[in-house]
């Protein structure tokens, strides 16, 4: 979903000079690299499940100012698809000796915006979900996790009217805003609510058409 790292330069006003602020393997004079070869490790035991990898707003940033595409590194270091800022994707479910095919549609982004609480964050979401046709919606950025589900009418293949829900969630965070011994993050600077650490879980039951988030 994006924001794989920091890429935090000299240039960038967050940037704390403090080796406090820095992991310790990070380089101080290649901080680019240092995290693509970081993420690239981590990600490399599932890269085989990996569908591709959306870009944030850090990979942005650094790429415009620093003119380097940590991003697309990333991508060509994992062999996976590089699916920008935003996306959709198109799951495609069939079973062995049969014609039979289920398609599952995804709306994907990154997200924007500097929503501080449930509310707003709610109607960041439900705006994304109204304005993209899909089943699944994924908004990141907003460090947090909440869900929202849209009930529709639709028509079966075979002309039946039939309810279906989607389903959208914010897609959380492994950035702490509050850590105790070290210096501040820019997060608790601005006095930003402590963050939801963790990922949410899309199971799909093709068989009942259901989707369930695990959260």
């Amino acid at each position: 979903m994006g924001d794989y790292a920091e890429f935090i330069t000299p240039r960038d006003p967050r940037f704390d000079p403090s080796q406090k602020a820095i992991a310790d393997w990070v380089k101080t004079d290649d901080i680019a690299r240092c995290q693509e070869d970081r993420v690239t490790e981590l990600f490399i035991p599932i890269k085989s499940q990996c569908i591709g990898l959306l870009y944030g707003n850090h990979e942005e940033t650094f790429r415009k100012y620093n003119y380097g595409n940590v991003q697309q590194h990333i991508c060509n270091n994992l062999g996976v698809d590089n699916l920008g800022f935003s996306c959709f994707v198109r799951l495609f479910f069939r079973r062995d000796n049969s014609s039979e095919t289920h398609q599952i549609t995804l709306a994907l982004t990154h997200g924007s915006g500097s929503c501080i609480t449930k509310g707003a964050k709610l109607n960041k979401l439900r705006r994304f979900m109204d304005d993209f046709n899909a089943r699944i919606y994924g908004f990141g950025h907003m460090h947090d996790i909440i869900q929202d589900t849209k009930p529709y009418l639709s028509v079966s293949p075979k002309g039946k009217i039939k309810q279906v829900e989607a389903k959208g969630v914010v897609t959380g965070s492994w950035f702490r805003t509050y850590t105790q011994g070290t210096i501040a993050s820019y997060g608790e600077g601005k006095n930003y609510p402590p963050t939801t650490i963790g990922c949410p879980v899309f199971t799909i039951d093709v068989n009942e058409d259901s989707i369930d988030i695990d959260s």
